[in-house]
């Protein structure tokens, strides 16, 4: 295991250099991406189907109930904030005087949450979609997204801005599929309610 970062925020072997950052960042793809899908498939071949779901409304309150787990990670980063400005004395964010680990704290918290709302709107209408035996996709994509915040947060703090890279490319190889699929979704059921 790597030592946290120095107070100067970035990792002593990141690379410099554009091509270098993007060799770097392009390293950990071959097992992200298909990790993404071993896992999941895995999880969803190993998770007997779920029992009264047989309509959209209980898929949905399904989601809703599950939400919460995928929110962990946010929840988690909003009291290690609060925490750590206890430590170091409230003082004015807008003057820039806090430390480069809540400032890293902070940017998590502030991509934690963006990527949590894209999260949310697709689970949730792609859940009254789902049937009845694939509705324990639900529970594994919520518990999976909020593996992928905490690879992120991890990543940060240890390894600086390149750190986050695996933990990015969960998250994305989670959510672009699922709006794709939420998009695809909604286009066959206007076309197929379209004389």
């Amino acid at each position: 295991m790597s030592s946290p970062l120095p107070e100067g925020g970035q990792d002593a072997a990141e690379p410099a250099g554009k091509a270098a950052r993007q060799r770097f960042l392009a390293r950990s793809l071959w097992y992200t991406v298909p990790g993404t899908y071993a896992l999941l498939g895995a999880a969803y071949a190993a998770l007997p189907p779920l029992h009264g779901l047989a309509d959209a409304g209980a898929r949905l309150v399904l989601a809703v109930r599950w939400l919460p787990v995928a929110l962990v990670p946010y929840a988690a980063v909003c009291i290690a904030i609060l925490h750590i400005r206890f430590v170091e004395g409230a003082h004015d964010p807008l003057r820039g005087m806090e430390s480069e680990r809540l400032a890293i704290h902070c940017r998590v918290m502030q991509n934690t949450f963006e990527q949590s709302f894209w999260f949310a709107l697709c689970l949730l209408p792609l859940a009254t979609h789902l049937s009845p035996d694939q509705a324990r996709a639900v529970p594994i994509l919520c518990v999976f997204f909020a593996f992928a915040r905490l690879v992120y947060w991890r990543g940060y703090l240890r390894h600086g801005t390149l750190g986050r890279a695996p933990g990015v490319q969960l998250t994305m190889a989670l959510n672009v599929p699922l709006l794709l699929l939420v998009l695809a979704l909604l286009a066959r059921d206007v076309l197929s309610s379209t004389p």
